[in-house]
């Protein structure tokens, strides 16, 4: 048998025993999809846009507090951490989700410290359920953050090239 008439056998079998199974629910298909389809759906490097929740929003707004800011200025407290605003939030794919690398870019400050408010937008990222890492500001240069997020989000721009 050649490699060609191989795979049509296969791909013949594979037709047949899929039309001999009963039809189910929509709800009942989705879980029960072959690995191969999700793994596929699942690209190693692709940048995805994601929605904001609050509960993000105040994570990232806590590893700001905890490892940055309140780390050198205790004396204002958490509550007064105004942001993150006007935030983008993706991820990169990894191998697995739980390699997916996640990734939030926005603006954050203390209230009455005006000059907390300067030097953003500001960059954040965490690795699979793992714990958001503040990653700093960047003065107007995104380059702590993915380029083909920067894409996504019409932010590449800010990408700043040294010489």
């Amino acid at each position: 048998m050649t490699k060609w008439t191989k795979g049509l056998s296969v791909a013949t079998a594979t037709i047949a025993l899929t039309g001999a199974l009963p039809t189910l629910p929509a709800e009942a298909t989705s879980s029960a999809q072959p690995t191969s389809i999700s793994v596929s759906s699942h690209a190693l490097g692709e940048a995805v846009n994601l929605k904001l929740t609050e509960k993000t929003r105040h994570k990232l707004a806590d590893a700001f507090w905890n490892q940055y800011y309140g780390k050198y200025q205790p004396r204002p407290s958490r509550s007064k951490v105004d942001g993150p605003k006007n935030v983008y939030y993706g991820k990169i794919k990894g191998a697995t989700r739980a390699k997916d690398v996640y990734w939030a870019v926005g603006n954050i400050g203390i209230k009455g410290d005006p000059v907390s408010y300067q030097d953003g937008p500001h960059v954040w990222r965490k690795r699979g359920h793992g714990a958001w890492s503040y990653r700093g500001d960047t003065g107007g240069c995104l380059n702590k953050a993915p380029k083909a997020l920067l894409k996504i989000w019409h932010l590449s721009y800010l990408w700043c090239h040294y010489s």
